[in-house]
């Protein structure tokens, strides 16, 4: 995924991180924080697990609002992890 890709949101079509099917690819965990801040307004971190899902890695981020509501964030690290 190229830069201006990353930025605009064109990631992939459907990937929207609501699902390992729709994960979100990142290149670093710095990119998974600044989609964060761009695509979940209202929302801040909580939780970050690494999680294997048939064999792939994932950051999986748990992410709260003011008013208690949760929302996870599926992240495809498979570019960056364990090279």
């Amino acid at each position: 995924m190229g830069l201006l890709s990353f930025l605009f949101g064109r990631n992939g079509g459907d990937r929207d991180g609501s699902s390992p099917e729709k994960a979100i690819i990142a290149n670093s965990i710095g990119e998974e924080y600044d989609w964060i801040r761009r695509h979940c307004p209202g929302f801040r971190p909580g939780i970050q697990a690494l999680s294997e899902i048939a064999g792939k890695h994932y950051d999986v981020h748990t992410l709260r609002n003011n008013r208690g509501e949760e929302r996870t964030v599926y992240f495809d690290i498979s570019r960056f992890y364990g090279r």
